[in-house]
């Protein structure tokens, strides 16, 4: 495929080199060019795959092939296309290789010359030889024994059928036998070629030249006229293939539009029964909408020609209204045709005549099991001699003739009804006027009153498709309407005998509840009849369902009252499920028995009116129409009463009864309202203004008290909304341009409550009404513009246009339910005036928006952008450039739900900022908004690329000359400021986030300060500004002001309460606050009642986890601007991203249960090493849109990128194995809690995890020392002594902790403590002293303060007591740390620093250290990499050399495997790209997620979790395979690798020759 679309648009400029001439060139492009097609052809030669969709073979590597082919012939001279043609038509004909023909080289080179005629057809025309050549293949195609070469042999020809035609007349005879010889061969009814050969003889019957010869065939051979010809194709009307069917439907059209004489002889009785047949018995909408069509087309052609149409169809009428009107049964029991009434296309009827008749499955004769068969495609030449019949093996039809609901389903048996229906109504309005009544009076009427329910429907549409074909009233009209009259107002039967099952089962029952009693020796039982009401042989005394009422209602208690106490207690149980059984089946039966009498006078009444017939008084005919389109679950049923109802309008509006057309159209305008999903109720909600009713409407997802009943109601008013949707549209429809002048009454309904309710500035006071009439009527009129905006006539779009500025108005209401309204009217109407509408939203809407003063003005406008983007998709592109900065400026407002809702609208706007410059600007726009729109594209572009951004001028004197990065970094800062923009300021760890955060503070303190100074505008007044950051870092901060930043007045509000109670009076007065983390959670009340210009988190991921008191503290503060500093802003999860985008812009990510969904979950799932291919393609994809949509807010630099003086960083792992007693205490370990681990971890509750926890810790420290773990309190310790006085050793010896020897070792190599080595070797010495400074510094992190304390004591003074070294931990007071870091960086006679990776791993400058070593290693690899930067950043002169001692084989591995995949997903979602949209890339993102096998390897990925992921409680593990054994270890299912099975229409799209000739042209 790629190369296809490279060849397509770069063909022309293959192979060419610089610097050589135009005519060498040309040469070596077509040299280049023929070598391809040389390969391409071998392709055809070698490839054997195909693939199956539905019946069909499909090549998807020759068509593939045939398509790169069809790209590069449009460049190859004729001469070489010519030479490509030979190859193809040697592969095709195949004359050196008789005896061993290969169909699928064949095939491969037909789909060659298929895309050589397709492309080349101008060669076609100038060169004889090829035509001819071409003609040869194809014909020697269709002759083929495999039908799929057939098939592609008869779609080559299709497309330059016409040049064939014309300029090869002569061989059309040999041509035309060919195609249908073809459809006489075809030997089952699973030939695939039988589509396309359909396809090609229609495509030739088009051509007079082709008629004319096969008008001189006929001449000649009887037996070649379209008389014999046409029923050839009959057997395939009902072919198994759907896509045959529909071949033979368009080719028998085209015989009908045939303007010659003697083609459409072959039209008879028989003909019209098996399209008929059709109708009835299609299952495929597209299909059965040909079938109505050919018929159609058909009777027109009878009623044309002299009207022959009694001819024909009188001798059938009996045979296809009887089927048409078949009854249709209930679920589990089927109504069958009867099979004497169906005819074969030989003529032969299906079976003898049957008596209607009932049965749980459907009959054996009608509906044998369809067996699987595998196309028969490859015959011997003795198989295509003789032409087998159509197996009856696969009968396409059972299951329809046999009735079966359960396989079918009722809507698609009750559309082939309505079709027929058509058909029958199309045949009777042809029919002779002077015989109709004699005729179809007696095989309809009696109908309308038939004991089947479902009979008397059919009879009833008939009889409207009648009348709906029929032009002038007639007397079979009249006597119609009289018989439907009584239908509509005459009262219904009580039963059915469709509907007999149902009952039966009430009774059923009935008989069971009223057993019970018996058993309980209750006297006076009433007598339940055997038979039901409906059946044949029902009496007026047989069970009814009021029989079944009054069961329940009168004769239970009175049975009940007869039990004894003690027989009453025993059958309580038994009574009530029996009774609440009786209940249920009775409930259905009145149901269903009520959805048939709706149904019945629905179709009644809708005839009526396509009669043109409707009653005087017309109340209940409109009762009939109106409960269908207010109760009818079935959409075409229900779509036809509402077409009724408009029709009925429309009589009502010709005679002049304006009152009965209000009461009807006010009523569908109620329906239409009365789903409150959609069109909000106002009575409940009146009193609500401050809000925004779309955020409540998406969270009134809730628990229901009584749910089911909840559910059955939202799905009536559904129903009822889309009947009269559909209805006023179809008014809409009827009067067009007019419909306003016609029915007033929708003017008045839809005008008049906007302009009463918003023509002033503030709302009528009869808004407030106690019973909130007026209000509904507001908001109903604003859901009834909104649902016919797009169905009105474009002439009546001016009065929509009038009233666009009320609705816009509205949008500013002070009621909550009215914005709501306004908001998704508004919408909607921008939609389809997009001109008008987003003119209007630029120019009155968007600037209410930044209003400050009105949060209702504010909340409208956002919540109209919102509905905006959901109506309008993909069309809101070209305007989608026109709300980035209000929503923008949006994201920060001090009202929450704006805040939350303009987060949400810019995540969706922002993905497609990128697609809006390559749309071409909409007609009609005016010049004002286009000019405006470039402004806000700039600001786009800067947004996009921080590389793009304008240079700011810092306009106070920091004491600092910035790096050309820093510059960057604080334009970047600049321009969020400016658009109220918040981010995370993510440079690597030592690039100097501090200083340009400190120049960005410092400058919006000056700007604020001098516009203040001019305008005394209190926005701009004096704000202090919050930085928070941890303990240890409140003195660096309060250093690099007082270096950088002297002007700036700061306190640091730390310490104990006594001395931060001095410096509380302060914080308002000072430039910068600074505080930490602890202090901001617990005096929160403190910092929240203060407003902040900046609030800066410094290593702000210490708010990752969205549920920790710190992380919701300091989002409660109040600020103007909020930035995030941080190195590594992912550490463990995504979701700890969503959390700092929570207090930067909530809502912008989505709620945490949608982030989970859509990002973190995905993610997750494809770190495991069993993840399928399918979950990796999730999680690559998941992680490129999150990248997309957090890139504008994140700004990331690389100190390799940046910093050209710096050093490297070398990392690598130092390891040492696992001590005897170690290894002993593991294993001891393993065996006995292993177990408990292993039952653990299939549980949720917090106690396991605690429990797991637990014996992690414990395996960690076990691998730092045993004297870690082994206390008197441990299980195992009197034996560790044991072993331990056994070798003459004590639990402190350093050979129990390899890791404190590694240690001593790498530092001795370092050449800190190399002379007490040297002491202990007693090495006889140069003489010299030792040096006072080391060649190299180190920094060793430990976790636990234990292990640090163990370093100090047993490495560093009992076996290193020369070196010199300083001590940071959380036993260092906060505010003497800095003071401790700026001692290591200026003394070189201190060689190590002791640090924890908690105290000392954040913020620090370490630059005097060379060489960093960690002891222990956290989960969180973040966490490990700031630690290891303090020593790597700004000021470094040497390379940094960082050593992780590792035990092998143990859990340590397993925390740097996890670590490599979490560094993997951090670095993908925020890495270097953040510095701007260009550098772009996302197509190797799958390749950090390749699994290593070897465990030892850092890039290998750690085991999937156990069960406590809430899934099914399965271990995949435990799974058995297809032969029920329990799958090994590391072995794959069979199914793990198969993705999910792709649409079939993707080959049917992709392999389209339009759609590539399409492309070519593109």
């Amino acid at each position: 495929m790629g190369l296809r679309e490279i060849l397509r648009v770069h063909g022309a400029g293959a192979g060419r080199q610089k610097g050589k001439p135009r005519s060498e060139n040309d040469e070596l492009n077509q040299r280049w060019l023929n070598d391809l097609a040389c390969r391409i052809c071998c392709v055809f030669m070698l490839d054997r795959f195909a693939d199956y969709t539905s019946d069909n073979a499909v090549a998807p590597i020759r068509e593939t092939a045939g398509q790169a082919l069809g790209s590069l012939l449009q460049y190859l001279s004729p001469e070489n296309v010519i030479a490509t043609f030979n190859v193809l038509h040697r592969l095709v004909m195949q004359k050196d290789s008789e005896n061993m023909s290969v169909w699928q080289v064949c095939q491969g080179g037909m789909i060659g010359l298929r895309y050589l005629v397709a492309v080349r057809n101008d060669l076609l025309l100038e060169n004889a030889v090829l035509m001819d050549g071409i003609l040869t293949a194809v014909i020697k195609g269709l002759a083929d024994y495999d039908d799929d070469v057939r098939a592609i042999s008869a779609a080559t020809l299709i497309p330059v059928a016409k040049e064939f035609v014309e300029m090869r007349p002569n061989a059309l005879e040999g041509l035309i036998n060919q195609v249908w010889a073809c459809l006489s061969n075809l030997q089952d009814d699973l030939s695939a070629s039988t589509g396309s050969i359909m396809d090609l003889l229609a495509k030739l019957c088009g051509f007079p030249q082709v008629l004319s010869a096969m008008q001189t065939i006929a001449q000649h051979d009887p037996s070649q006229s379209f008389h014999e010809l046409v029923p050839r194709l009959f057997p395939f009307l009902r072919h198994t293939i759907t896509s045959v069917r529909g071949a033979v439907l368009r080719a028998l059209l085209t015989f009908l539009n045939i303007q010659v004489s003697a083609t459409d002889t072959w039209i008879d009785h028989k003909a019209l029964q098996l399209i008929f047949q059709n109708i009835l018995l299609e299952k495929n909408e597209g299909v059965l909408k040909l079938s109505i069509q050919l018929w159609n087309a058909v009777i027109d052609s009878l009623t044309t020609a002299g009207n022959d149409l009694p001819t024909h169809l009188a001798p059938i009428l009996e045979f296809i209204i009887p089927l048409a009107l078949t009854p249709i049964g209930v679920p589990r029991h089927p109504i069958t045709m009867d099979p004497s009434l169906l005819i074969r296309p030989s003529g032969q009827t299906f079976g003898p005549p049957a008596a209607m008749s009932r049965r749980s499955t459907p009959p054996g004769s009608t509906n044998e099991p369809t067996q699987k068969r595998r196309k028969k495609s490859r015959y011997s030449k003795e198989d295509m001699m003789t032409p087998a019949a159509t197996s009856p093996s696969h009968n396409v039809d059972g299951h329809m003739i046999s009735g079966d609901l359960e396989l079918v389903g009722a809507d698609v048996m009750i559309r082939s009804r309505i079709f027929a229906a058509q058909a029958l109504g199309k045949a009777i309005a042809a029919w002779p006027e002077s015989s109709r009544l004699q005729t179809f009076k007696p095989m309809l009427l009696p109908h309308l009153s038939s004991t089947n329910s479902s009979t008397q429907l059919a009879a009833a549409m008939i009889i409207e498709e009648y009348g709906r074909s029929l032009g002038a009233k007639d007397a079979l009209a009249e006597a119609y309407a009289t018989a439907l009259l009584s239908v509509v107002e005459g009262a219904r039967p009580s039963a059915y005998e469709d509907l007999v099952p149902k009952l039966q089962v009430v009774r059923t029952r009935c008989t069971a509840l009223v057993n019970i009693f018996r058993e309980g020796h209750v006297a006076n039982i009433p007598h339940i009849a055997p038979v039901v009401q409906g059946s044949p042989d029902a009496s007026q005394y047989a069970f009814s369902t009021a029989d079944a009422d009054k069961l329940l209602t009168v004769h239970y208690d009175k049975m009940k009252k007869q039990l004894t106490p003690a027989a009453r207690m025993v059958a309580l149980p038994q009574l009530e499920a029996a009774k609440a059984e009786v209940e249920e089946t009775l409930q259905e039966a009145k149901d269903i028995k009520e959805e048939r009498d709706i149904r019945i006078k629905a179709a009644a009444a809708g005839a009526l009116v396509a009669l043109n017939s409707p009653p005087k008084k017309p109340a209940l005919t409109i009762k009939a129409m109106m409960d269908s389109v207010k109760k009818e679950e079935n959409v075409e049923l229900q779509k036809r009463s509402a077409n009724a109802v408009a029709g009925f309008i429309v009589h009502l509006v010709n005679s002049n009864r304006t009152t009965v057309v209000n009461k009807v159209v006010g009523n569908l305008v109620k329906f239409y309202c009365m789903e409150t999903a959609e069109t909000p109720e106002f009575l409940g909600q009146a009193h609500v203004e401050t809000g925004i009713l779309t955020l409540k409407k998406d969270e009134d997802i809730r628990d229901h008290p009584d749910a089911a009943r909840f559910a059955q109601d939202a799905k009536a008013a559904r129903i009822t909304r889309r009947g009269a949707r559909e209805a006023l549209e179809h008014v809409a429809g009827r009067f067009g341009a007019e419909v306003l002048d016609k029915v007033p009454i929708l003017r008045e309904l839809i005008e008049r409550p906007i302009r009463q309710a918003f023509t002033q500035d503030d709302l009528p006071p009869e808004i407030a009404g106690e019973d909130g009439v007026f209000g509904q009527e507001v908001v109903d009129a604003l859901s009834t513009l909104r649902a016919l905006v797009g169905k009105f006539h474009p002439d009546v779009r001016g009065f929509v246009r009038d009233l666009l500025p009320l609705v816009a108005k509205a949008l500013q209401s002070r009621l909550y339910v009215l914005r709501y309204a306004a908001a998704k009217c508004f919408a909607t109407i921008c939609s389809v005036m997009p001109v008008e509408g987003i003119t209007m939203l630029v120019e009155s809407v968007l600037p209410s928006i930044s209003n400050p003063g009105n949060v209702h003005w504010r909340q409208g406008a956002i919540e109209c952008i919102y509905h905006l983007i959901h109506v309008m998709e993909d069309d809101i592109l070209p305007y989608v450039i026109f709300l980035i900065t209000p929503v923008l400026g949006r994201m920060s407002d001090s009202d929450n739900d704006v805040r939350l809702l303009a987060t949400t609208s810019f995540a969706t706007l922002v993905k497609l900022v990128p697609l809006e410059a390559g749309i071409s600007d909409p007609p009609g726009l005016p010049e004002s908004l286009l000019k405006g729109r470039d402004r806000e594209r700039k600001f786009v572009a800067q947004m996009l690329d921080a590389k793009k951004v304008e240079s700011f001028d810092i306009p106070v004197a920091i004491k600092a000359t910035l790096r050309s990065y820093q510059q960057d970094g604080v334009n970047w800062l600049a321009f969020l400021n400016r658009y109220n923009l918040h981010g995370i300021l993510c440079d690597d760890m030592g690039l100097g986030k501090t200083l340009q955060t400190l120049c960005m503070v410092a400058s919006d303190h000056h700007m604020r300060a001098e516009e203040y100074e001019k305008t005394q505008d209190p926005n701009c007044r004096r704000l202090p500004s919050l930085i928070i950051c941890p303990p240890t870092l409140s003195g660096h901060w309060q250093q690099e002001i007082r270096q950088y930043a002297p002007f700036l007045t700061s306190v640091a509000y730390i310490g104990s309460p006594a001395v931060r109670g001095q410096h509380r009076s302060q914080l308002d007065k000072v430039d910068v606050v600074i505080t930490s983390y602890e202090i901001a959670r617990n005096e929160n009340d403190l910092f929240k009642s203060l407003s902040w210009n900046y609030c800066v988190l410094d290593e702000g991921h210490l708010i990752k986890n969205a549920k920790s008191k710190t992380s919701q503290a300091v989002k409660n503060f109040q600020s103007n601007h909020r930035l995030i500093l941080s190195g590594t802003p992912i550490q463990n999860n995504v979701l700890e991203l969503w959390s700092l985008f929570d207090f930067l812009m909530p809502g912008f990510l989505g709620t945490e249960k949608v982030f989970q969904e859509r990002f973190a979950k995905p993610i997750a799932a494809s770190r495991f090493a069993k993840s399928s291919s399918k979950e990796q393609e999730k999680g690559a994809l998941a992680i490129e849109a999150l990248h997309k949509q957090v890139l504008p807010f994140l700004l990331r630099r690389l100190k390799e990128e940046v910093l050209d003086d710096l050093p490297p960083k070398i990392i690598q792992n130092y390891y040492c194995d696992l001590s005897d007693l170690q290894r002993k205490l593991f294993e001891d370990f393993q065996k006995k809690e292993g177990k408990e681990i292993q039952a653990k971890a299939g549980d949720a509750d917090r106690e396991s995890k605690q429990h797991i926890f637990q014996a992690l810790q414990y395996m960690k420290k076990l691998c730092n020392s045993p004297s870690l773990v082994i206390k008197p309190t441990h299980k195992h310790f009197d034996a560790t002594q044991k072993y331990l006085k056994q070798h003459n050793t004590s639990l402190q010896d350093i050979a129990h902790a390899p890791k404190l020897g590694a240690l001593k070792d790498l530092l001795v190599d370092c050449g800190i403590g190399a002379a007490d080595v040297e002491k202990d070797k007693s090495a006889p010495g140069s003489g010299d002293l030792p040096e006072a400074v080391s060649q190299h510094r180190a920094l060793v992190f430990c976790q636990m303060k234990e292990m640090l304390d163990m370093v100090q004591e047993d490495v560093l003074r009992k076996m290193l007591p020369s070196v010199q070294y300083m001590r940071l931990d959380g036993s260092v007071d906060p505010s003497k740390r800095q003071d401790i870091v700026n001692k290591f960086n200026s003394d070189p006679s201190y060689d190590v620093l002791l640090l924890t990776t908690s105290v000392g791993g954040l913020g620090l400058n370490l630059t005097g250290a060379d060489t960093v070593i960690f002891v222990e290693h956290d989960w969180n690899p973040q966490k490990d990499i700031q630690a290891m930067d303090r020593a790597h950043r700004i000021g470094q002169k040497k390379v940094v050399n960082v050593y992780r001692i590792v035990t092998r084989g143990t859990l340590e591995e397993k925390i740097l495997n996890l670590q490599r995949f979490k560094i993997d997903v951090a670095s993908t979602v925020v890495n270097q790209q953040n510095a701007g949209l260009g550098s772009m890339q996302t197509d190797q993102i799958l390749d950090l997620f390749n699994v290593s096998a070897d465990s030892a390897d850092p890039a290998a990925l750690p085991p999937p979790p156990s069960k406590d992921d809430k899934g099914s409680g399965i271990d995949e593990n435990d799974a058995l395979d297809a032969e029920g054994n329990v799958r090994e270890k590391g072995q794959k299912g069979f199914l793990d690798d198969l993705g999910e099975l792709w649409d079939e229409n993707q080959y049917a799209d992709e392999f389209d020759l339009e759609g590539f000739l399409g492309r070519m042209k593109g």
